[in-house]
Parts: structure tokens; C-alpha cells; sequence
């Protein structure tokens, strides 16, 4: 499940803007550096401020739900049949099947962008990543990384603002709106999985490659929005962490 509706479930199953911007933490940690992610079992305070806790239960969220998501027939058939439609659209794009997973979660969150709404939807987004900016943020990121590993000292003093700098300008840039806006069409959407490839050092697409699938994804769009139905119909409820 891509960030935007880890956000939005998160905040509605916790009733917490601050733990729906938490929820969001994984996907945008893995942006900054690929090597932060969500511990098994973080080292957590005993008494964690209140948007500190809120926080933290935003990331539990997002764990739980993607163990549910990724096994999910909403996500299993609609990535089967997004990778059928990009081999059998034969764009010449090397590899591209192989980006069905993150694809389909991003026409996901294109649904999401138009049965919300682009403005309520940034209100919120922005609200919530307001709510959680500086200290409840970077604290999670120690409990969930940072405090667990075992790094050079030179390692300590570069890795850590370096990812904090990245990740300061990855909210940023969501909140300026753009990036969301172009999850509801699909030459946004082509234009996101670019930059997702140009991370895997792959080729940009052709102008021929990205209106053909711009198209076809144009053509996914009441699909995506009738799985959105079905996963806001079925995703289930936050299980408290053990």
C-alpha cells in the first residue's frame, strides 16, 4: 500500500491526524535512505509524549495493514492484471511488468485522490505532517533505526542528517501538491513510476512509451476506483502491538 492511503486509513481507524502522518513515515524513510525501515521490535519509551505515541501507533498501523494488503485479493488481482496489461501492451519499456506492484498501489492512491478530493485531501496531509514535524519524527526514526544499529562514528555523524535533510524535503514536496495531484491521472502516474525506475537506474520512458502508458492507465482508472471501495470496505481494524 502506497503512502497517501496509509495515511488516510490510519488516520480514521486511530481518529489521529498525527498518526495518520505517521503511517506515512515507512514509505517516505525508504525514499531518504532504503536502508530505514520499521523495526520488529523497537526499543520504545515507557512514557511517550502524547504525539510521540500517536506517532508510533501510526507506524504500527502501517505494518499491520501491509501484512493484510499484500496478501489481499484487492492487491493480488489487481497487480496480476496491471502486469498483464503492461506485457501485453508491448511499450519496449525494459523490465516494466516488474513495477506492477508498485503501480497498482499508486493508481490505489489515485482513487483515493479523487473520491477525497485534492484540496481536502493536501488540507489533511499537510495538517498532519505539520503535527508531527521535528522531534516526534525524528524520535521515531530512532527507536525504529537508528538507535538499533551499531554505525562507525564517522557513520553517526554523516548517515543521520543526511537522511533527515532528504526526508525534511520529501514532506516538502508533498506538501506542495503536485506530487499528489499527479496520482489521479495517468500521465502523473507514468510520470512517478519514471522517477521510481530512474532510482533502479532504468532508462525514462520515450514520449511514445509515456503517452501509450499514460493511456492505459487512463483506461485502469474505474477499476482502481472500484478497488478502492472494496479495500476501504475490508481492510481491518488496528490490532494493538503485543
Amino acid at each position: 500500500m502506497n503512502f497517501l492511503l496509509h495515511r488516510h486509513l490510519a488516520a480514521r481507524d486511530l481518529g489521529s491526524v498525527a498518526a495518520g502522518a505517521g503511517a506515512m513515515l515507512p514509505d517516505l524513510w525508504r525514499m531518504a535512505d532504503r536502508r530505514v525501515k520499521p523495526s520488529r521490535a523497537p526499543e520504545r519509551p515507557d512514557a511517550p509524549a502524547p504525539c510521540l505515541a500517536e506517532v508510533l501507533a501510526g507506524i504500527d498501523h502501517h505494518v499491520a495493514l501491509d501484512r493484510w494488503f499484500h496478501a489481499a485479493p484487492v492487491f493480488v488481482e489487481g497487480e496480476r492484471r496491471l502486469s498483464g496489461a503492461l506485457r501485453g501492451a508491448a511499450l519496449g519499456a525494459p523490465r516494466l511488468a516488474l513495477f506492477a506492484h508498485v503501480l497498482w498501489e499508486m493508481c490505489l492512491d489515485g482513487a483515493l485522490v479523487r473520491r477525497t478530493g485534492l484540496a481536502p485531501l493536501l488540507d489533511d496531509l499537510r495538517a498532519g505532517l505539520t503535527a508531527i514535524a521535528g522531534a516526534p519524527t525524528e524520535a521515531a526514526a530512532s527507536f525504529h533505526h537508528f538507535d538499533r544499529r551499531a554505525p562507525s562514528p564517522t557513520a553517526a555523524l554523516t548517515d543521520r542528517p543526511a537522511f533527515e535533510a532528504r526526508l525534511r524535503h520529501i514532506c516538502d514536496e508533498l506538501a506542495r501538491g503536485p506530487w499528489i495531484a499527479g496520482y489521479q491521472h495517468g500521465a502523473g502516474l507514468t510520470l512517478r513510476l519514471s522517477g521510481v525506475r530512474a532510482r533502479f537506474g532504468m532508462p525514462a520512458f520515450t514520449p511514445e512509451q509515456h503517452d501509450r502508458l499514460a493511456a492505459l492507465l487512463d483506461a485502469l482508472t474505474p477499476s482502481a476506483d472500484d478497488a478502492l471501495d472494496d479495500l476501504l470496505r475490508t481492510a481491518p481494524p488496528p490490532i494493538p502491538p503485543s
